[in-house]
């Protein structure tokens, strides 16, 4: 049973401007806060954002994902498409997704730019789906609005 959900936003700022932000893991783990997504520190001292010679299609790394001190989660964290400056797509696994796949487009448009996440997650337990879903879609809410916060909203 997979679970979509898809979330837009438009921003005030040029997609470039958040392009760099959303494709940077201080990025993601600004948008996730209190969640927190372990990375290894290789990916730290990368540029503000993906580079362009990043392996698609196998493991990129592992991550734990944390609420505060407390991990609930293990995900392996794949890239199958980057269109740098514009869009990425992870096809991921966890401890509890099945399949994690996210793809974050940021489009320009005058005076600012639109972001769209859309998810599509097969939860491990069937049963599991709806709280998933629910999750899912706060997750998101949340970081469309430290977006808006943080670039202004158009």
């Amino acid at each position: 049973m997979s679970i979509v959900v898809e979330r837009t936003s438009r921003l005030a700022a040029p997609a470039d401007e958040v392009w760099r932000h959303a494709s940077s893991m201080a990025g993601v783990n600004a948008e996730l806060a209190p969640i927190v997504m372990t990375y290894p520190d290789h990916l730290a001292r990368l540029p503000d954002q993906l580079p362009d010679d990043l392996p698609l299609g196998t493991p990129l790394f592992t991550s734990t994902l944390k609420l505060g001190p407390v991990p609930f989660d293990r995900h392996q964290l794949t890239l199958v498409e980057v269109d740098a400056g514009r869009s990425f797509q992870e096809d991921s696994t966890s401890w509890l997704n099945r399949r994690w796949r996210h793809r974050r487009t940021v489009t320009p448009l005058e005076g600012g730019c639109e972001v769209t996440d859309l998810l599509e997650v097969d939860p491990r337990l069937p049963v599991a789906g709806p709280l998933t879903r629910l999750l899912v879609e706060r997750i998101f809410a949340r970081r469309h609005r430290v977006l808006a916060a943080r670039f202004g909203r158009r």
